[in-house]
């Protein structure tokens, strides 16, 4: 049977396609949709078998590599050549010619294609094959089926299935003919918001004529936002119009400019609107719920429904009546913990981790831990959450609090001979410490600041010596061991021990960056007061040498050129898409050595993390963003290294020169004191966030082993559910799995807390709390100047940079840095460090001039502008923009 009807029952994805058993089940639900018929996808596959095609087709269909990267171009016209050559045969040629003439009227059709892998869940195929509008007559409607399966090759089609793992063989097209609708008005609506994921909300574009304008984009539309509470309209947004689609004779379609008059009027009626509205809850409610992607067009007064198909990617919708309640005698701030913990936390990491900060500090007598409203005093750290968003709580301790702290304190410091306060002092890198800084000790305090002034403070050298072999033991001592032979309780007792190692690592850490901060910001502050107008910052002076971060590029760049050196490895990076790389090379007879070198870098570099919340693998454990850049290295590696230090090196000599010749005498010694104890000491701070969450690629494993006993007894439905319980939950579960019993209301509570979090990322946290209009401390906050296009920030690594913008959300976007462009992101670790080699200017969100962005971008000697606010927001990937490293500013311009 060479045609079925609209209406067909047997209407599943293999026998007519994605679109054709939507519009099937639309029909039958009695939905008002034009007339027409079908070509399943057997009458392709028997074209196919007739004209011996599918050998030949499945030869051309693979990429072939132009300037680094695949192309389908030209297998996509070597296909299409096939088709054209090979002629329908007069059985089909007389189905095809019939079922039009039973058409009322002889109409104009729409033949559309519908393949067996489109409009899926996660898979929408949207806009890959082709569609015919205003065709009339039979001949001509079987010669663009023809080309509809044709179009199955396009080249953006088998680059879609190749990106996405569908297997050229496995696909079939079929194709729909349906009346053409003379539409006044015509368009695409989602019911949910796709951009945001409010379900609350219906989204419509439209504009005058046939819908293609709007799905092509060659127009801008009109768009409404409509509350499907009340189905009233929230927003109405009139776009340009400019032009619109129309049908051109009795064969296809031309573009036609629209009036200005009619541009500036609504394409829809109010009543028209509320129609479409309620049409749109019923198509969705036909689709059990799930949020559909309709298209429909207008004529006269009729609705025609002309397509639906699940909305594809929809992000979890914000969570609703979001307050950000305050902390009672305290201020909220983002600082440093916007750059280590920018996401919401997970359950477990917000009650184990946040509580072991706590409780690997000596607090005084009375002091408890209570979670976000635990009391603080300024030389201690706190935690606190508020919407799983971390903040650093600084108290107001005046009053009794405060004075009986401090009593307490004093009392305790009296009672200590002179020469333990002294050994402290110096092992603490403290120059004066609050029981110390009158007497006879003032004299000894300024001698020893004297002779250390251009050596390393003792807070560094007791990280070297003391806390990073501590913390590297407490982990080797778990790592050792195989969690798979570990009793329950155990696996328990091991995530707890690993999460107090890595909390106490965070307060060395506190020390070694608040050190650097010190020594890095005292020469800032004396380069402003004392040279304005010279264009010096600190950032010059500490650019360009030796770091884990320059070492982590020599080792991926050593990679990149053996697979350079290998034709047949080159092409296969090439040619395989990103995630599926490491299983080819792993089948590939030159992989082995590779994939060795692979392990080995991920095992060095790729513990780092990309947020210190431990629901998130690191590189080792998940090297899709590694393979992401080591693709982009090998097919565009850039300038070398060699060189670009070498810049980075003169650059800084210059600026070198002409310091010296600026200050004079006393000034200049003061310049050089501040310049050298920033310079022994700085490069401290990367190297020890460098060892960062590296309990965590031994926690994991535990965490695993935990998740899966749970699983097999039924409490929890996925080994990570682990993650989403608290430390309580858990020691529940693991007690009834003592006793051989199941807690699925567990299940149920990770599942929430899942989704929870999955809507936290939908909200924008304010950087401080109570929420003020201007807070200098906040690096999160935006400085703008009245100049739209012009944003603000901190200055933290000079010169002065254009071109195109490279907008990064997170790892999964690392495949879209373009090479030689301007990193633009929320923020930066240390595992983001890989994008660098392709930047030439980083500007961020978060951050400010310590931050590690700031660091990493001065080793690679590019400008960089941190702590904008919204740049992320503002800045769109492709626009030109000019990156001022010496000023703080970014300016705008250019196209996306």
């Amino acid at each position: 049977m060479n045609t079925v009807a609209l209406n067909t029952t047997e209407n599943d994805l293999e026998t007519v396609g994605g679109k054709g058993r939507s519009l099937s089940r639309l029909v039958n639900a009695g939905f008002k949709v034009p007339d027409g018929f079908q070509i399943p996808t057997s009458v392709y596959r028997q074209f196919i078998a007739d004209h011996r095609l599918q050998n030949e087709i499945l030869k051309l269909a693979k990429p072939v590599i132009e300037a680094g990267i695949i192309s389908f171009e030209r297998p996509s016209e070597d296909i299409k050549a096939l088709f054209d050559g090979k002629p329908l045969g007069d059985p089909l040629l007389d189905d095809i010619r019939a079922a039009y003439e039973a058409l009322p009227g002889h109409p104009a059709v729409a033949v559309r294609s519908s393949a067996n892998a489109e409009d899926l869940p996660g898979l929408s195929f949207a806009g890959q094959q082709e569609t015919y509008l205003n065709v009339t007559g039979g001949d001509e409607v079987a010669a663009a089926i023809k080309q509809c399966w044709a179009s199955l090759w396009t080249a953006q089609a088998m680059n879609y299935r190749h990106e996405m793992g569908i297997a050229p063989d496995s696909v079939a097209m079929a194709v729909v003919v349906q009346v053409m609708v003379p539409s006044d008005v015509s368009g695409i609506l989602f019911t949910a918001n796709p951009a945001t994921g409010e379900r609350s909300e219906i989204i419509v574009n439209c504009s005058f004529g046939l819908g293609e304008a709007v799905v092509s984009g060659q127009v801008t539309p009109d768009t409404y936002v409509i509350d499907r509470n009340d189905l009233t309209v929230k927003e109405t947004v009139l776009g340009a119009k400019a032009s619109m689609i129309v049908a051109d004779g009795d064969q296809g379609t031309r573009l036609e400019e629209v009036s200005e008059v009619r541009r500036s009027e609504s394409s829809l009626t109010p009543d028209a609107i509320r129609e479409l509205a309620e049409l749109a809850i019923r198509v969705e409610i036909e689709f059990d719920g799930d949020p559909q992607d309709i298209e429909w067009a207008m004529a006269g007064d009729t609705l025609w429904l002309l397509q639906a198909r699940p909305i594809t990617n929809l992000p979890a919708a914000p969570p609703r009546d979001v307050t950000w309640p305050e902390i009672p005698d305290a201020i909220l701030l983002k600082r440093q913990v916007a750059e280590n913990m920018p996401d919401p936390l997970s359950p477990l990491f917000e009650d184990l981790y946040l509580h072991a900060i706590f409780d690997t500090q000596k607090w005084p007598e009375g002091w408890k831990w209570e979670g976000s409203r635990t009391r603080n005093y300024m030389k201690n750290f706190v935690v606190a959450t508020v919407n799983g968003y971390a903040y650093q709580a600084i108290y107001n301790m005046n009053g009794a609090d405060w004075e009986d702290y401090m009593r307490q304190h004093k009392q305790a410091q009296a009672k200590l001979p002179w020469y333990v306060n002294l050994k402290r002092s110096i092992t603490q890198g403290q120059y004066m410490i609050e029981s110390m800084k009158d007497g006879p000790f003032h004299v000894v305090f300024l001698i020893m600041r004297a002779f250390r002034t251009f050596k390393r403070y003792p807070s560094l050298v007791q990280w070297e010596r003391q806390w990073l072999p501590e913390y590297q033991a407490a982990i080797d001592r778990w790592e050792q061991l195989d969690p798979g032979l570990a009793t329950t309780q155990e696996l328990m007792i091991g995530i707890k021990a690993l999460t107090l190692a890595e909390a106490k690592y965070w307060h060395a850490l506190r020390a070694v960056i608040g050190t650097a901060k010190g020594t890095d910001g005292a020469f800032q502050t004396f380069l402003e007061k004392n040279a304005p107008d010279e264009g010096l910052i600190s950032g010059t002076f500490l650019s360009g040498f030796p770091s884990r971060t320059l070492d982590a590029e020599v080792a991926m760049r050593a990679i990149a050129e053996r697979i350079r050196a290998n034709q047949a490895l080159y092409e296969l990076i090439i040619v395989t898409p990103a995630q599926r790389f490491l299983a080819a090379l792993d089948l590939h007879p030159d992989g082995a050595p590779i994939r060795r070198a692979i392990d080995q870098y991920l095992h060095d570099f790729g513990r780092q993390v990309f947020n210190l919340d431990f629901v998130e693998p690191s590189l080792e454990e998940k090297p899709l963003p590694f393979v992401m850049s080591l693709k982009s290295l090998v097919r565009n590696p850039g300038r070398q290294l060699e060189q670009r230090q070498r810049e980075v090196t003169q650059k800084r000599r210059a600026k070198w020169k002409q310091a010296l010749r600026f200050f004079k005498g006393s000034m200049r010694f003061e310049f050089l004191r501040l310049y050298w104890t920033a310079r022994v000491n700085y490069p401290t701070r990367e190297e020890a966030l460098f060892y960062m969450g590296l309990a965590w690629a031994t926690l994991r494993p535990w965490a695993a082993e935990l998740g899966r006993r749970l699983v097999a007894i039924g409490t929890l439905d996925s080994p990570d559910d682990v993650y989403y319980l608290t430390e309580a939950e858990l020691t529940a579960a693991i007690a009834a799995r003592a006793d051989d019993r199941a807690v699925p209301e567990l299940a149920t509570r990770a599942s929430e807390q899942r989704i929870l979090r999955a809507q936290r990322f939908r909200m924008n946290q304010p950087s401080t709390i109570p929420v003020t209009k201007e807070k200098e401390e906040a690096t999160f906050k935006a400085k703008e100047t009245e100049q739209t296009n012009l944003l603000r920030g901190f200055a933290v690594s000079p010169g002065t940079v254009t071109g195109v913008a490279s907008v990064i959300m997170s790892p999964n976007d690392f495949d879209k840095m373009t090479p030689d462009s301007i990193l633009v992101c929320p923020l930066t670790t240390p595992a983001w460090t890989q994008l660098f080699p392709h930047a030439t200017g980083l500007v961020t969100d978060i951050g400010s001039i310590l931050a590690h962005g700031s660091i990493v971008a001065r080793e690679y000697g590019i400008p960089a502008v941190l702590g904008i606010g919204d740049a992320t927001q503002r800045i769109k990937s492709g626009q030109t923009i000019t990156v001022d490293g010496d000023r703080g500013t970014v300016t705008i311009g250019g196209s996306e």
